[in-house]
């Protein structure tokens, strides 16, 4: 089986249109269920020792020390030539399983009250990146980890991921972007500028979405207070979502431009 054309495939499967980071985390879901049906097919192959490795759910982690916090500061709007002459951008490169060192910092950055644990299987090494296509153009995840936070009541979410694209900075500045949502603005994290946005979620408010531009894609972080759910989730045991927002807006940009989330 093509894991790589499964993947494109399921990408590009008909279906309404949804918001950015909404698009980044359905196929995430639909990348996961395909690895789980691998798993279960060779589960009578010589080699299902290596594929259920790859793919068995992994454990709540210990909860690490959480790291020093970042004070996002916020910044007037840089224009191309401001981001430009900016000190070197890293690259947009990562191996699809540092998203367990990302996983440990979001749920290290939950404030007391709340745990997380993950939503999907961690990634392989094998695990191939996910093409996503949407009407601003084609990008490339390389890398994402998924956190449902809990309160002991209802439940959110908290992910990240990592995206190749061609994009650029337009003339206007970080909102000038064709993702930038509403309330958009600019923080500056310890000297990395941020571009931080509201976008509307029926069931559960406002969705977060704090992003940081690297060479060739960017980096972005997302907080709401409901779970995801798309038409092929099979789930019944989901949670009401959670009373309030569990991060503010200059937290998940604090996240976003913290320089441990990159390898």
């Amino acid at each position: 089986m093509n894991d790589v054309k499964m993947l494109c495939d399921l990408a590009l499967d008909d279906a309404p249109p949804l918001r950015e980071a909404e698009r980044v985390l359905a196929v995430a879901a639909r990348a996961a269920r395909t690895r789980d049906r691998v798993v279960a097919a060779t589960a009578g192959l010589a080699g299902v020792t290596v594929a259920a490795a790859l793919v068995a759910p992994a454990l709540l982690p210990s909860r690490p020390t959480a790291p020093a916090p970042f004070v996002a500061v916020p910044a007037a709007q840089p224009t191309a030539s401001q981001v430009a002459s900016a000190a070197p951008v890293p690259s947009a490169q990562a191996l699809p399983t540092h998203d367990r060192a990302v996983y440990d910092l979001l749920v290290a950055a939950l404030p007391a009250g709340y745990s997380g644990h993950t939503q999907y299987p961690f990634a392989g090494p094998s695990t191939p990146a996910m093409r996503l296509d949407s009407p601003t153009g084609s990008a490339l995840v390389v890398m994402s980890a998924h956190v449902v936070v809990s309160d002991g009541h209802g439940e959110g979410y908290l992910g990240a991921y990592l995206a190749q694209t061609s994009e650029t900075v337009p003339p206007g500045g970080l909102c000038a972007l064709p993702d930038a949502g509403r309330d958009c603005r600019v923080v500056d994290v310890a000297g990395v500028q941020v571009v931080v946005w509201l976008e509307d979620h029926g069931d559960g408010g406002d969705v977060i979405v704090a992003r940081r531009y690297l060479q060739g894609g960017h980096f972005s972080v997302t907080a709401q207070r409901t779970v995801p759910v798309y038409p092929h989730d099979t789930a019944t045991d989901r949670k009401p979502a959670l009373d309030k927002a569990f991060l503010t807006a200059d937290q998940v940009a604090a996240l976003a431009g913290n320089p441990a989330m990159l390898p």
